[in-house]
């Protein structure tokens, strides 16, 4: 089966004959223009072959355009950060505008996305990485997001209209680049990064309209739900039977919900099983795989992409990543070794 065939039936619920892996990575410094984002993302594929290719945009490419200072101070996420934020108080969000997609920083991922499927076309399903309003919002403010959910609600809301427009555009625009599906980050779908209160009024509504004016544009939609804490707890309830989605991804090794649970919650595929800040990143290649398959063993074979729970380390042993990939390409899942799996 080809990788696109494996990834369909997969999100169908249904075993092909071999467990899809999809590994993705920052490319600091080398991502900043279309031509070195390209140029890594085909390179890194090539080595490893995975099944599903997530295009890593720098980790602030939504707010340059609006004039945030974007610089990258040596993370080991290899993300970049923002020197300088355009939001140093409220009124500076009256005077944000629309952005054009197709010009500017925005328009250079694009660019990317079109490179990158000349190689990807008819190799690897591709999906292009979208952060979700309140996760641009927060990155394009230099005080906390949830200060201005309380003090300027009114005027958060606009902009989070506004922006909400701009994502689904940009996310249009990889799609009409090439991109075969999108993979929606959001960093607010905890307990501990917002209030109840503060998710359903500045977060939920937002990605509902960002995942239903995308749905039946894209192949295929992805859900990252970020958990920054060990332990944290994710409103998963609230997005797990979200329309339009057809699988969920969050940090599952670390976070206080299983990949079985997250599977018997939404019925759809879960996309993890990879410890990537632990012994992924510090451990042996035989430590490594141990604890994916593991991990395979308890989320169960089917609707299952094993895939890192957030973006993989700068500094993630390249020989961990090599086993682990060849390792899940070994399962037969009608072997008998897995029948209890299947």
């Amino acid at each position: 089966m080809s990788k696109f065939n494996i990834l369909k039936q997969t999100f169908l619920g249904n075993l092909g004959d071999s467990i899809p892996i999809s590994i993705w990575k920052h490319h600091p410094e080398k991502d900043r223009t279309p031509e070195g984002l390209a140029a890594e993302e085909i390179a890194f594929h090539k080595q490893f072959d995975h099944d599903l290719l997530k295009v890593s945009f720098h980790g602030r490419y939504p707010v340059v355009d609006w004039g945030c200072e974007v610089v990258y101070d040596g993370a080991i996420s290899g993300s970049t950060t923002c020197e300088r934020c355009v939001i140093q108080e409220a009124s500076g969000w009256e005077v944000l505008e629309p952005l054009d997609v197709n010009s500017g920083e925005l328009g250079q991922q694009v660019r990317a996305i079109e490179l990158i499927q000349k190689y990807a076309q008819d190799k690897v399903p591709t999906m292009a990485t979208v952060f979700d309003p309140s996760m641009v919002a927060d990155k394009l403010s230099e005080r906390p997001l949830t200060d201005y959910m309380d003090e300027n609600p009114d005027a958060l809301e606009t902009v989070l209209e506004m922006i909400t427009n701009v994502m689904v555009d940009f996310a249009r625009a990889t799609l009409e680049a090439g991109a075969d599906g999108i993979f929606i980050a959001t960093q607010h779908s905890t307990h501990a990064s917002v209030t109840d209160d503060q998710y359903k009024k500045f977060v939920f509504p937002f990605d509902s309209k960002l995942i239903s004016k995308l749905r039946g544009k894209a192949k295929f939609m992805v859900m990252h739900l970020h958990a920054r804490e060990e332990n944290e707890k994710i409103r998963f309830e609230k997005i797990a039977n979200t329309p339009g989605l057809d699988a969920l991804n969050w940090e599952d090794q670390s976070a206080d919900l299983t990949l079985s649970d997250g599977k018997e919650q939404s019925r759809k595929t879960v996309m993890g099983g990879i410890d990537h800040n632990g012994v992924f990143r510090t451990g042996t290649p035989d430590e490594a795989e141990e604890q994916v398959l593991e991990a395979v063993r308890e989320a169960g074979l089917r609707r299952l992409v094993v895939a890192p729970g957030c973006v993989i380390t700068v500094d993630t042993p390249m020989e961990n990543i090599e086993t682990i990939v060849k390792s899940i390409r070994s399962i037969t899942p009608w072997a008998k070794e897995w029948e209890d799996f299947a």
